[in-house]
């Protein structure tokens, strides 16, 4: 610890020092989350392809989706593992943006720079 920094730095030197030292790794908590994780997917592949559209035609999003996933779970299931939870992880960013857009409209705005109407031309008849 240097003595210089103030009590808030001296906290986080502590718990840097003591989380590197405290705790030992476990690999049966990998082995779980692992195992968490892979159930987590499977069951939204279940979820998503049951809402998967029957006579969609060959250029529906919907069915594009549904269509690529299925073929991902086939070819590298560890990928879609990967892609799913990244989705995942969009979808909870998202959903918290929703939460900040949802603000009281007595709250001020902050001001936008927009382009200056152009000025209109003469005509040269004049």
């Amino acid at each position: 610890m240097r003595p210089d920094r103030g009590p808030l730095g001296r906290l986080a030197d502590e718990i840097v020092a003591r989380s590197s030292s405290s705790y030992p790794e476990l690999a049966a908590l990998d082995q779980f989350q692992k195992l968490w994780s892979r159930m987590r997917t499977e069951s939204q592949l279940r979820q998503s392809l049951e809402h998967a559209p029957e006579n969609a035609g060959p250029l529906n999003s919907s069915a594009l989706v549904h269509r690529s996933i299925a073929l991902m779970r086939d070819l590298s299931p560890g990928y879609l593992q990967h892609f799913v939870s990244y989705v995942d992880d969009l979808s909870s960013l998202e959903q918290l943006g929703h939460g900040a857009a949802a603000m009281p409209r007595d709250v001020p705005q902050a001001a936008t720079i927009g382009k200056r109407p152009r000025a209109k031309a003469r005509s040269r008849r004049e």
